[in-house]
């Protein structure tokens, strides 16, 4: 019987031994692909790393082009007003013009 027993031992060492070897055939596997899932996180994250970097880029010049037009836009402005200004003396001067006319006819 210390036999037979020790062969059921060694049985029952040998199939744990292959049902070990299957898992870790299988567990191989898993990691396999998931080092494959991650490499391909890994590249997704890189460009989408450098795409933002590409739109931040972007962005900093559009916001120069947007302070360089809100100068222009005031130099206008002020260039709108010495006009104004301009146009307000002209005005008033025909008026004096009109009216010293009009009161000497009188």
């Amino acid at each position: 019987m210390a036999d037979e027993e020790m062969q059921r031992t060694m049985r029952f060492i040998l199939e744990q031994q292959a049902q070990l070897t299957v898992s870790m055939g299988q567990l191989t596997e898993r990691v396999d692909k998931l080092s494959g899932t991650v490499e391909q996180l890994s590249e997704k994250v890189n460009r989408t790393a450098d795409s933002v970097a590409a739109l931040l880029t972007i962005a900093e010049i559009h916001e120069r082009e947007i302070e360089a037009l809100k100068e222009s836009v005031s130099a206008v402005d002020e260039r709108g007003r010495d006009t104004d200004e301009r146009l307000n003396a002209l005005i008033n001067t025909v008026e004096r013009y009109i009216s010293e006319r009009r009161n000497r006819k009188s």
